[in-house]
């Protein structure tokens, strides 16, 4: 319970403010739309979501959303058990972390199996049995005792335990190896006192009508003779879910469900379905449907499930997939996945975010119209003319489109310039590797069509194709971004450099798309920095353009900036920039900025600072010029889900930066944004207003220009702080310069444009 309180002290210390979300608050957006499982507890029920948490009030239909910013003490959740002894709701995370909820939502943590840092641990199920919770592991299982709230025991069987059921003689184990006994009343932690039977193995044991029963997915479900383990076979064929509770059992597919009051009372429902799971729980059936939320059910008629509320589905995203974000305007875009070489498999996840909504495109009928799986969408681009009207790529299936955020068209070999790679395999079809979707100013949309022949291709304004060739670009891999700076210029970046084939590819056409004969470009491979060193990066992660038009490079081996753009595509000697800090130890020595660290993602707010996502650091926020780490942001100090950064992007009105993680989505709110283009003191706004003793975040003043200067004066003139605008941004923590809390009364605010040619004055009030 320490860590909710800690993290609830955190959020009240950043007060929620009139204007929004308070600066330097942290904010969580778990993806609760795929219901794959539930748990009924009193008068919630409790949905578990890839992983995520919330609970939905059966009386008073109150949603609440449980994360790691209040209360939980870790992410994806892998199995959610009910223990009705001690009336206390058991989270067992996937990497061993548990946490025990309570009926007021606190939370105590139990991470002593986490800590033990098993090898590959894997948790397979739980089975509660009055006060315990018997978790099985690849190795054998661990006893919780939910009341103590400690480990009893553990049993190290040296096998993969798939499940148990447990009563007052014995302890009943599948494993991978068959079935297993283990007798109460001896010594278990002596491998010898478990009798081994053979036989097939389940994937859920439990009791129900005082026989112990077994499911497996694919074979059925199963009465287990108790006296000598042979098995009556109840419901033959593959099966989706299965559940026992409240003296009712459930078994079902697509097409049947099978509902147990007792195993000589069976209804059979012949009717198409999407469950993932079901349980019964007063008087309804709640379904979980996958994509179609939480749903509770009544049996018509004995023959039909008719559903008595609509879907239960918390407004977030569908998945916690965030591989590709960036802003266009206030709307957040968001591509889930990513050019597949790595083996991962991530299902077709496209969204947008805006104004405190997530909007998830439709995912209905996409495979079925295309012929092939919908997986692996890497980037998205939205149409200049038209919100409605979006574009995706995708790592195996050339381009998406579209309308209304429903599937309109899937361009391919068939139908467009793309084209599959050259690859000895039984489905050439699924390798049209497309990604970095961007338009220009003209309105024709760019993409990279990577590992064949012509790499760079475009669907011009007029809804035709054009494609360019360019040697060095020639089977080049795994391209990730384009943008077009000021000049118009294409830059992009060929991610991975597998034996000189990535790098940075410069494109000026001149103004001319399809005559090639007056272009200028250029590839660099390699990177060499101002002092000589060489370096030869496997992979180019990221690059994007700041405000003074320097382009930050991103890649394994560090940090690498393009001081000159120019520069970059004239000068046969061209070096990159490593910025170097002073150590400032009484010697003239420096160290590179970020030197050797994994760089995943970067992105620029509005004073021009840098926020720099790495593979397994964090997230760094460094000062516009490089020399200063603001701060530096793990798991361990911040509510980061995780260290591992697969993309930055920052609202450049709200400065709200958005950080996705290998484990999902979340926010902290910067103290930059976007500044004004004028000094006028009816747009300047200063909260809180006025500051109450009870509060101790920070005070802002808002609606300033480009880097004005901030005094706090008394109303005598004495000088109490200074300083300047992060965009359009300023922040004062209510205390002068040698840190003491200023008195009761009233402050000059006088804020002056950098040129020094306006000042206005706001005031603020302190009541101590």
């Amino acid at each position: 319970m320490k860590r909710y309180i800690l993290l609830t002290a955190i959020l009240l210390c950043g007060i929620a403010l009139s204007w929004g979300q308070a600066i330097g608050s942290w904010k969580a957006y778990p993806a609760l739309q795929i219901s794959n499982y539930n748990e009924p507890v009193g008068d919630r029920m409790y949905s578990l979501c890839n992983g995520n948490l919330f609970s939905y009030n059966i009386e008073d239909t109150e949603v609440h959303v449980y994360d790691r910013l209040n209360g939980l003490n870790d992410t994806k959740i892998k199995f959610l058990r009910y223990c009705n002894t001690t009336d206390k709701l058991v989270l067992i995370y996937e990497n061993g972390n548990i946490d025990l909820l309570y009926p007021d939502d606190q939370t105590s943590n139990l991470k002593q199996l986490k800590d033990k840092n098993y090898p590959s641990l894997s948790i397979n199920n739980a089975y509660v049995f009055e006060k315990y919770v018997y978790i099985c592991t690849n190795f054998g299982i661990v006893v919780l005792d939910t009341e103590d709230e400690s480990f009893e025991n553990t049993y190290d069987l040296g096998f993969n335990v798939r499940c148990c059921a447990v009563n007052q003689d014995s302890i009943y184990v599948s494993s991978s190896a068959g079935f297993y006994r283990g007798n109460r009343s001896l010594n278990l932690l002596d491998k010898n006192n478990w009798t081994y039977s053979g036989g097939i193995s389940f994937d859920n044991l439990t009791f129900f009508d005082n026989q112990l029963i077994g499911y497996n997915k694919v074979t059925g479900v199963f009465i287990i003779d108790r006296s000598n383990f042979s098995i009556t076979n109840i419901i033959n064929g593959e099966q989706k879910f299965f559940s026992c509770r409240d003296n009712v059992m459930i078994v079902g597919h697509a097409t049947q469900i099978c509902i147990y009051k007792s195993l000589t009372d069976v209804q059979e429902i012949m009717q198409p379905n999407t469950f993932d799971y079901m349980t019964f729980y007063k008087n309804n059936y709640w379904a979980s449907q996958g994509v179609n939320g939480l749903q509770p059910y009544k049996l018509e008629g004995g023959t039909t499930f008719s559903p008595t509320l609509s879907a239960i589905q918390p407004n977030s995203p569908v998945r916690d997939y965030f591989c590709n974000m960036y802003y266009n305007g206030n709307r957040l875009l968001v591509a889930g996945g990513e050019q597949n070489y790595s083996g991962v498999v991530r299902e077709g996840t496209v969204m947008y975010y805006e104004n405190g909504t997530w909007h998830n495109f439709s995912e209905e009928g996409i495979a079925e119209a295309t012929g092939h799986n919908y997986n692996n969408v890497s980037s998205i681009v939205q149409d200049p003319n038209d919100p409605t009207h979006h574009f995706a790529s995708s790592a195996g299936h050339g381009l998406y489109e579209f309308k209304d955020l429903k599937f309109v068209q899937n361009y391919d070999e068939t139908n467009s310039p793309l084209r599959m790679i050259d690859v000895d395999v039984s489905n050439p079809q699924d390798y049209t590797r497309c990604d970095a979707l961007q338009y220009d100013a003209e309105g024709n949309l760019w993409m990279v069509n990577t590992e064949v022949d012509t790499v760079l291709v475009v669907r011009k304004a007029d809804g035709t194709w054009t494609k360019l060739y360019y040697e060095e670009l020639k089977m080049a891999p795994n391209f990730t971004r384009i943008f077009f700076d000021e000049k118009g210029r294409l830059w992009t970046n060929s991610k991975r450099n597998h034996e000189g084939t990535g790098g940075i590819f410069v494109l000026d056409c001149n103004g001319t798309l399809e005559d090639t004969s007056d272009d200028i470009h250029i590839k660099r491979t390699g990177i060499t920095n101002q002092d000589g060193v060489n370096y030869s990066p496997y992979f180019i992660n990221f690059f994007t353009q700041d405000l003074n038009q320097q382009i930050w490079v991103g890649t394994e081996q560090g940090l690498f900036v393009i001081e000159d753009p120019d520069d970059f595509i004239e000068n046969d000697n061209f070096t990159y920039t490593q910025i170097k800090i002073p150590r400032n130890d009484g010697t003239d020595y420096a160290d590179y900025l970020l030197n050797g660290v994994n760089i995943s993602a970067i992105a620029i707010d509005a004073a021009n600072r840098k926020w720099i996502g790495t593979a397994a650091d964090g997230i760094y926020l460094v000062s516009a010029d490089g020399q200063e780490i603001v701060q530096h942001f793990t798991t361990d100090n911040s509510p980061l889900l995780s260290n591992e950064v697969l993309s930055i992007a920052v609202n450049p009105q709200t400065g709200e930066v958005m950080i996705g993680t290998f484990l999902g989505l979340v926010s902290y709110m910067s103290d930059a944004n976007t500044p004004a283009p004028e000094l006028d003191k009816n747009n300047v706004r200063v909260y809180p207003n006025p500051v109450r003793p009870d509060y101790n975040g920070v005070i802002t003043v808002d609606g300033l220009t480009q880097n004005a200067e901030v005094k706090i004066t008394t109303v005598t003139g004495q000088l109490v702080y200074s300083g300047h605008a992060n965009g359009g941004l300023f922040t004062w923590n209510g205390r002068d310069k040698q840190g003491r809390r200023v008195s009761s009364g009233v402050y000059n605010i006088i804020s002056t444009n950098m040129e020094g040619k306006k000042a206005i004055v706001n005031r603020v009030t302190f009541i101590r």
